[in-house]
């Protein structure tokens, strides 16, 4: 077969135009990728600085008290008096997915009774009610509210519940400083 030279210009033009075409589908997928990205870190940056997105668990309460055990998620109104703030559940209920003890993928609704920040996992009671169980954060696929299907990051949740409790912390000591 002999490809003369008009024939030689037309395929590297198009192998060219192809070449082209794949730069830009990378540097537009690419430009996307970084966006949300940069959308991600910047909302785990307002979680640590004390801000609390409405994706996660939240209850009316205040920094003088823990927040109630029932949670308002996804039923907040301004029923509540003026007083209390938007603060983190740090027991809500949820639907979680995670890797069980056989490498399986399993689902599950628990009540999170405490969130172990130096073990990093949920220790939580599940459907049937004396049914106690450890979760460690690492095998926690994804996580749901059960009342609506909204999925939400247990990454956000967990920074959210940290920065509660020093909050918290905090109140406490200046409360004790102001008496003293």
């Amino acid at each position: 077969m002999k490809i003369d030279l008009a024939d030689w210009q037309q395929l590297m033009l198009i192998a060219l135009a192809l070449l082209g075409a794949l730069a830009l589908g990378y540097r537009v997928v690419d430009a996307l990728v970084s966006r949300r990205q940069q959308r991600r870190r910047i909302v785990a940056a307002r979680v640590r600085s004390g801000h609390v997105p409405l994706e996660i668990p939240t209850t009316r309460g205040s920094l003088a008290r823990a927040s109630e055990p029932a949670t308002l998620w996804d039923q907040l109104g301004d029923t509540q008096p003026v007083a209390d703030a938007l603060v983190v559940d740090e027991h809500p209920r949820i639907h979680i997915r995670y890797l069980d003890i056989y490498g399986k993928y399993a689902e599950r609704t628990i009540h999170v009774e405490r969130l172990d920040l130096h073990r990093q996992a949920i220790i939580a009671k599940g459907d049937p009610l004396h049914d106690p169980k450890i979760f460690p954060l690492e095998r926690i696929a994804s996580a749901r509210n059960p009342a609506s299907g909204k999925p939400f990051n247990i990454g956000l949740w967990v920074d959210a519940v940290r920065v509660a409790r020093r909050k918290r912390e905090m109140h406490e000591e200046s409360q004790m400083n102001a008496l003293a």
